[in-house]
């Protein structure tokens, strides 16, 4: 809980950092953009899977579809989108605040922004694919908020935990940074997911879960240094 505490009252002094306010602004855009165009991709699906499938053997397996709307699985999609858009922009909001407050930690070299970004589309793809595989369990009162916030807050957690440790070790160090203080992170994921769920407030949730996993993360490792090796 400590290092919640700590994480969330540097984020908030994070805010203030010079340069900040532009790359909230422009990750915010992004992040709108995607919103409204998977809204409208999300619910072209739920149209055409409905008027479409009627009488065909997939339709037996998706008697609920038509019940949801596309808004709605658009909303329940989301969080597993929110790498890819922040991939754009976390190494930009991790440099303001390491050089604003951890301006003795060293940077390995970075790996290409190509490979990084085809590693945050395998996990949207996965996240997409496990909420689509539970989403008949969404519709049971209860267990659908309990699985959902449980199931993407750890998706989330260790997404965006990753994003942040990688900038300064390697990805099975990351990994192991993750399990050390898993609950702890796991927490910061749900929560994540609940900003991502909140109309207008989900438009900031990439750029607010970027900022806090950097401060997280330097909060779990409080190494000042550390030396390089060649990511997986």
């Amino acid at each position: 809980m400590e290092k919640l505490l700590f994480s969330t009252f540097r984020s908030m002094r994070s805010l203030l950092v010079p340069g900040m306010l532009r790359v909230f602004t422009k990750t915010s855009v992004l992040t709108l953009i995607v919103l409204l165009w998977f809204i409208l991709c999300s619910s072209f699906a739920v149209s055409w899977l409905t008027h479409n499938l009627q009488g065909q053997a997939i339709a037996d397996f998706l008697p609920w579809l038509g019940s949801i709307s596309g808004t709605t699985i658009a909303f329940i999609l989301f969080p597993a989108l929110m790498p890819i858009i922040v991939k754009f922009f976390d190494a930009q909001i991790a440099l303001l605040i390491e050089e604003e407050d951890y301006p003795n930690t060293k940077l390995p070299p970075r790996t290409p922004f190509w490979r990084e970004l085809m590693h945050d589309l395998r996990f949207s793809l996965m996240a997409i694919g496990l909420n689509l595989l539970v989403l008949p369990l969404y519709m049971l009162p209860v267990l659908n908020l309990v699985l959902f916030y449980l199931l993407n807050g750890y998706l989330l957690g260790h997404e965006f935990f990753l994003m942040a440790a990688r900038r300064h070790v390697p990805l099975y160090e990351a990994q192991e940074l993750f399990q050390r203080s898993g609950s702890t992170i796991i927490l910061a994921g749900i929560a994540l997911t609940v900003l991502a769920t909140i109309p207008v407030i989900n438009v900031l949730a990439p750029f607010l879960g970027i900022v806090f996993m950097v401060h997280l993360y330097h909060r779990i490792d409080q190494r000042l240094t550390v030396e390089f090796v060649p990511a997986e």
